[in-house]
């Protein structure tokens, strides 16, 4: 099989699996874990900021405006898409590691700093929430994901291929 084909049926391949993974978290108990976790962490955040929040189930709230933090408001989606694209390049084990570790404390952070902002933005401006919450972070983040991930190629993994 040429060489290009072989690569696209990898991508395709890949694309699938990762789909699967996707689908499966979300279909599973642990969504529900990590979207807790994610409301509870945000809370923290906020508190941190002067904003006093609650947390019951996943249900963060204030005095004046409450969120469900839902699967898709947690960073499963970005890791998938992060971690499948450092499990595919060809790099060392630990490069690889080193990677995945870098990409899950990153998205993390910055999936509940998004949650803050959201949180923020709905409170005190809810007509622009949707716009802020469906267009600019939900870009935002996977495009972060792919930054992300390009840095982690240049700088941990490419250094060592010059």
């Amino acid at each position: 099989m040429p060489r290009t084909v072989w690569s696209w049926a990898i991508l395709a391949a890949s694309l699938a699996l990762a789909l699967a993974v996707y689908y499966g978290v979300l279909g599973s108990g642990l969504i529900n874990v990590i979207a807790r976790w994610t409301a509870e962490w945000t809370s923290v955040g906020l508190n941190l900021f002067g904003t006093e929040t609650l947390v019951r189930g996943t249900i963060l709230a204030s005095g004046t405006f409450a969120v469900n933090v839902v699967a898709e408001c947690t960073s499963v989606g970005p890791l998938i898409l992060y971690l499948g694209a450092v499990i595919a390049f060809p790099a060392t084990v630990k490069a690889k590691l080193i990677g995945a570790a870098l990409g899950v404390a990153v998205l993390t952070c910055i999936n509940v700093f998004r949650i803050m902002t959201l949180f923020w933005i709905g409170d005190a401006y809810p007509e622009y929430l949707n716009i802020a919450h469906l267009l600019v972070w939900q870009t935002a983040i996977i495009l972060l994901a792919i930054v992300l991930w390009l840095v982690w190629v240049e700088k941990l993994v490419g250094t060592r291929n010059r």
